[in-house]
């Protein structure tokens, strides 16, 4: 007497994802191998558009908590950046070293984010829209810290608020030229 080998749903949908992924690996392999020349020279562009927003060589950039703690730090160097000693191609990479040593769980790290270095600023194609989301934004800022403030703090956010009135002066001044 023979026994039926059975199998539960849970375990056939799992064999059924398992050979769908070894097919799609088979299929980006192939056109990996197709297409090489092309990767390899998107990754020499991004390479040479990540080296350029770099600082010169021997700054020293810190990863600071928000009550000004540093964190962690490492150098740029010729080679790429130095973290704890080892010199790492990318700034992601030295990302990825010091995210570890600190105890952080994700699996990648833009660089630039984790080390607080901004990316360039993007070309505004609506100026007006970006500032009028710009001015609706700080309005509610200002109208919460307003309707909280106190006798201790007032005399601050008036200062604030009209710190902010000559700085809106000098850019319609700067506008009406």
């Amino acid at each position: 007497m023979s026994k039926k080998k059975t199998t539960s749903k849970k375990s056939a949908t799992k064999q059924a994802k398992t050979k769908t992924k070894r097919a799609t690996s088979d299929t980006t392999a192939a056109t990996q191998e197709t297409s090489a020349p092309d990767a390899s020279d998107a990754a020499e562009d991004a390479a040479e558009d990540s080296a350029s927003r770099l600082p010169p060589e021997g700054t020293v950039i810190k990863k600071v908590d928000r009550h000004g703690t540093v964190r962690c730090q490492c150098t740029v160097v010729e080679g790429g950046i130095r973290y704890k000693g080892r010199v790492f191609r990318s700034l992601s990479g030295a990302a990825m070293a010091a995210a570890t040593d600190l105890g952080l769980k994700n699996k990648t790290q833009n660089g630039f984010t984790f080390w607080g270095i901004t990316k360039p600023t993007r070309k505004l194609t609506d100026p007006v829209g970006a500032l009028k989301k710009s001015s609706k934004r700080f309005h509610g800022v200002a109208t919460a810290v307003t309707v909280a403030a106190t006798d201790q703090n007032r005399a601050k956010i008036r200062a604030g608020l009209e710190e902010h009135k000559a700085s809106i002066e000098n850019l319609l001044a700067q506008v009406a030229a």
